[in-house]
């Protein structure tokens, strides 16, 4: 039997989820990269609605927030891959590698729907666009997706060759700007969710 939560229930809910996300990424960090599948399970009932489960924001009615974006604008004209929301660096003894750029100065309000569907987040090597909804969901179900990182070589200290993936580090990016924004929200007022007691 489906059980129904009542608003109280589902703002509660949501904290604790956020509360969550901000925990495993403490724990990412860390240096724990396991957790970066769980991130990424708990990010997935906030936004995807399936044909058995809506959305936690759909329930609570809260898709009229916007959201906080850090992604670059994609050029199109661009011959190289596209990596958004990442930085490349450079770590003593590793070489370069990308990584989440956690900046709150950088972060514009898009739409939910821009920010979960439409946004193209990375452009890998055969120019296949990936949303964060897409990357999210796959890592959340460990159907992996399929990137063609032909261009994404790095060179390590000793000067070994190497592909980085920008899942992990892309996924931590998405966290942060989740729990950017939603930071300073009341989402017991924010929610059109109609309650009485």
């Amino acid at each position: 039997m489906k059980t129904i939560l009542n608003k109280p229930e589902l703002v509660l809910l949501l904290e604790q989820v956020l509360k969550q996300i901000e925990i495993l990424c403490g724990e990412y960090d860390n240096g724990n990269e396991a957790v970066i599948q769980l991130i990424a399970e708990k990010i997935v009932p906030m936004f995807h609605n399936t044909d058995h489960s809506k959305a936690l924001m759909s329930q609570l009615k809260l898709s009229h927030l916007d959201m906080y974006c850090s992604s670059e604008i994609y050029n199109a004209k661009s011959l190289t891959n596209f990596i958004g929301l990442l930085k490349l660096t450079h770590h003593a003894g590793k070489g370069w590698g990308y990584s989440s750029k956690l900046d709150r100065p950088e972060l514009k309000k898009v739409s939910q729907e821009n920010w979960w569907s439409n946004k193209k987040v990375i452009i890998d090597s055969d120019g296949i666009a990936f949303t964060r909804g897409k990357i999210v969901k796959s890592l959340a179900s460990a159907d992996h997706l399929v990137l063609n990182t032909s261009g994404w070589i790095i060179k390590d200290g000793e000067g070994n060759k190497s592909t980085i993936n920008p899942m992990a580090e892309t996924v931590r990016q998405i966290a942060f700007e989740l729990l950017e924004s939603f930071k300073d929200v009341d989402l017991d007022k924010e929610s059109k969710l109609y309650y009485k007691s």
